[in-house]
């Protein structure tokens, strides 16, 4: 299967090592990155550092909705989805359903919103939402899988109800994992919220693609940096929360 992808992939080590020349003309047109604070007439947008920390806060906005709204539907979900939870006709069709949800790539979802509701931060929630609810609700499944049935077994044997039996004997279980894996959504969903910027989405991704059809790379540079300093903040901040749901 390696040879396979690899002989289909088109892998070209020749070409590659030959495409130093390219990535430096590349790179000089985008460095050093445009650290200016005053606008100049020659310019169609103003500086990337005056629009950044608005730009932050779009993204971050867009990420933290998105993952919130996906969560919640993709517990629901996953509960459902769980072959020890429910019964087969219930988990496997929503197991399809799942599957359906996070095979459309996010951005298809983008330029689906947008079209229907007009550039914005709006469109980039739902999609995000959206594709996390396929994403989660397949993890949170497999979480609610893996559980130990004894306490299941035992509050069944004293008549407990569904919600009941989920709320003690399985959410106990799952919970840390659960908490783990929608900070690491949450990371994710950063990085697809600047990507969406490509199809109208506000956000860090709308200004590095303005910039780019402007031919300023040095702005776009700054913005990209930007959106490194952003991703690494929020991933040592997730590392630290997940340290302690430990």
């Amino acid at each position: 299967m390696v040879v396979w992808a690899w002989r289909g992939s088109g892998i070209d080590i020749a070409a590659l090592a030959k495409s130093g020349p390219q990535i430096s003309s590349f790179l000089d047109r985008m460095l050093p990155p445009d650290l200016t604070w005053n606008q100049t007439e020659a310019r169609p947008f103003d500086p990337p550092l005056r629009l950044a920390g608005t730009a932050v806060a779009i993204t971050l906005q867009i990420s933290l909705m998105g993952t919130v709204l996906g969560t919640v539907f993709a517990l629901l979900l996953g509960f459902a989805a769980s072959e020890n939870l429910t019964p087969h006709w219930v988990h496997h069709s929503v197991k399809i359903g799942l599957a359906v949800i996070r095979s459309v790539p996010v951005i298809v979802l983008a330029l689906l919103f947008v079209g229907a509701l007009g550039l914005g931060a709006f469109p980039g929630v739902l999609a995000i939402a959206i594709h996390s609810i396929g994403m989660l609700g397949k993890l949170f499944a497999e979480e609610c899988e893996c559980v130990d049935p004894g306490i299941w077994e035992a509050m069944d044997s004293a008549g407990a109800n569904w919600p009941q039996k989920v709320r003690y004997a399985i959410w106990p279980q799952v919970a840390p994992q659960i908490y783990s894996l929608t900070l690491f959504r949450f990371d994710m969903n950063i990085r697809d919220s600047a990507v969406l910027g490509l199809v109208g989405v506000a956000g860090l991704g709308l200004w590095i693609e303005n910039y780019r059809r402007a031919f300023d790379y040095a702005s776009v540079a700054t913005m990209v940096g930007v959106t490194m300093l952003v991703v690494l903040a929020i991933e040592q901040t997730s590392i630290q929360i997940r340290r302690y749901l430990k």
